[in-house]
């Protein structure tokens, strides 16, 4: 899909020029600019269905901004919504809570069969 491939090139555009990051180990799941990943909270692992991931952070911006941000963002990534905060693409999914105030959670399942 030529959007697809259009806004991956600009993240990694931005991404190459410094200017966005990616969640680790994503290679086209950008960080909101604003929000800093804790160090100690977050974990990824292997399992037979997949890699698993989950990421805690915290910020300054707004939910509903957060929300905004990741709808646009995974939308043009080819990702569905399901549901509130919750979006799929294949078989991977990707969801974001808000455990506490200027807090956001990202957990993040690759599976590696279709």
């Amino acid at each position: 899909m030529i959007k697809h491939g259009l806004i991956t090139a600009l993240l990694l555009g931005l991404s190459i020029c410094g200017r966005a990051d990616f969640l680790p180990t994503t290679d086209d799941i950008p960080l909101m600019p604003g929000i800093t990943l804790s160090e100690t909270s977050d974990f990824s692992f292997d399992t037979p269905a997949g890699q698993i991931l989950g990421f805690d952070g915290t910020t300054n911006k707004t939910a509903d901004s957060i929300r905004a941000f990741y709808h646009e963002t995974l939308t043009s990534l080819g990702w569905q919504k399901v549901r509130t905060d919750f979006y799929q693409r294949g078989t991977d999914t990707f969801q974001l809570s808000f455990p506490k105030e200027k807090a956001v959670r990202f957990d993040i399942m690759l599976n590696s069969q279709p």
